[in-house]
């Protein structure tokens, strides 16, 4: 920051985006000067000519230069900042120093038609007609669906992705061909759509390339398929609707899940190095692999997958699709929750270590309809599991559920409504027969049992009945 000082006049001057030089220094006058270098290098260096790029389309800030106040004569004020800015600018000049938008505009003609590749030819595609480097954006703003050809065999380097218009762009992503995404700002965004659906498609790949990153897609969503996502050891958060394939060439990679309808396939050769999934909003579904282990600390998952480890911290569990879900351990934390089916016992889970169960447990009842069930008619939810119900509590004792409920959708049970809770038992409202569904804790069976009173009833007639014929033998 350069901060000058005069008696008489005080004024700001701050690069910012959209701003242009004669704002700063004006006709005439006495300047009080302080300087926040904090655009790119290139902004900085069209200070003195046209205006700078509209808000929204600057590059990302890479600045960042300090010196101490300054008293200098007034009538030096103006040279002094000019030549301080310039000073700042040129000797913070690193890679980035040229990183600029690009436009995509499709429009180069013949063999380089709509090809993102490193050609001199293929460069008329975008605007201004250049290839783009790691640092900068490639923007398409396009309101009518277009295709980008990557070309064969070539590394495509770039900053960032960022998707304007309402148009589906789809990447044709050829043999050998990839887009490696450097990531841009802090926190580095790599890609940006608010609008529109993405498709990546091909035997090609996108590679994330830096440590952490963000993939925001607030409208249509994104699509990788074929060669799919490369998470290449890193770190990736993904905000909004995205479906695909997910892998990583590098061990050590996690994908977390931040918000949207997310539908993941992890690859069978590069996704073996995704070590962690988490999921900390929206809804997902996916496969897993089984050397990845699966965080829920907010949002859904849907169905099953293969995983070294779930952890279900808080969120949802819901195991009620059609994929069974084969770990080597399963432990959800009082404030998780877990859906099972009363139809589906969790042994199709294939659990192979512990299953911890505590917090909320919802079940899924839709499939016995509206029927009554005869006294004595049990479901077990999780037979053949090394199941233990509430950690730190040995295999099969006192349980830590703090809720157990049948899901809305099972609303046309007679048995449907709040259950209660005594010592390790849950038991439903009375059906229209007095009889009710005890939730056995300990075991984990679901049993259709008589109303108390019923059974009450029933032991003194027996007991009656015993008086009496006691005393037809005596007589």
């Amino acid at each position: 920051m350069f901060s000058f000082v005069f008696p008489n006049r005080t004024q700001v001057l701050s690069l910012r985006t959209g701003a242009r030089a004669d704002e700063y220094f004006g006709k005439s006058g006495v300047w009080y000067a302080m300087c926040s270098v904090g655009e790119s290098s290139r902004a900085a260096s069209h200070l003195f000519g046209p205006p700078f790029l509209s808000p929204g389309t600057d590059p990302p800030m890479s600045l960042s230069f300090r010196c101490s106040r300054l008293r200098i004569p007034a009538r030096f004020a103006r040279a002094a900042a000019v030549a301080l800015v310039a000073i700042g600018c040129f000797a913070c000049l690193s890679s980035d120093a040229f990183a600029a938008p690009r436009n995509w505009t499709g429009t180069a003609s013949g063999t380089a038609a709509r090809q993102w590749g490193t050609s001199t030819a293929a460069a008329a595609n975008w605007s201004p007609a250049t290839n783009p480097t790691s640092n900068d954006w490639g923007i398409f703003s396009s309101n009518s669906n277009q295709t980008v050809i990557a070309v064969s065999g070539n590394t495509l380097p770039i900053g960032n992705l960022v998707f304007r218009g309402s148009g589906t762009t789809n990447f044709s992503m050829n043999t050998g061909a990839s887009i490696v995404i450097d990531g841009t700002g802090s926190p580095s965004v790599g890609i940006s759509s608010t609008s529109g659906r993405q498709n990546f498609s091909g035997s090609g790949s996108v590679v994330v390339n830096a440590s952490q990153m963000t993939f925001i897609s607030s409208a249509g969503g994104l699509t990788f398929s074929g060669g799919g996502l490369d998470l290449n050891g890193n770190y990736l958060k993904v905000d909004g609707t995205t479906r695909g394939t997910i892998g990583s060439s590098v061990a050590g990679a996690t994908y977390e899940v931040v918000s949207g309808v997310q539908d993941l396939f992890f690859d069978g050769d590069t996704g073996m190095n995704v070590s962690s999934l988490v999921i900390n909003g929206g809804e997902t579904t996916g496969d897993g692999t089984s050397s990845t282990d699966l965080t829920v600390s907010g949002g859904t998952w849907n169905g099953g997958g293969t995983f070294d480890a779930v952890t279900s911290s808080s969120g949802l569990v819901d195991l009620t699709g059609v994929f069974a879900l084969n770990v080597t351990s399963y432990v959800q934390s009082a404030t998780g929750a877990t859906r099972g089916d009363v139809l589906s016992d969790l042994t199709s889970s294939l659990v192979s270590g512990n299953f911890e169960l505590g917090g909320a447990y919802q079940l899924n009842a839709f499939g016995l309809g509206s029927d009554l069930f005869p006294i004595g008619t049990m479901w077990s939810l999780f037979s053949g599991v090394n199941y233990k119900n509430g950690s730190p509590a040995a295999l099969n004792e006192a349980s830590n559920f703090s809720s157990f409920a049948l899901t809305a959708d099972s609303s046309t049970s007679p048995y449907y409504g709040v259950f209660t809770n005594s010592g390790q038992e849950w038991s439903s409202p009375s059906a229209s027969d007095e009889s009710y569904l005890v939730f056995q804790a300990a075991t984990g069976n679901l049993v259709v049992v008589p109303e108390p009173s019923t059974c009450a009833m029933a032991l003194a007639g027996v007991a009656c009945g015993g008086y009496l014929v006691r005393r037809r033998r005596r007589a």
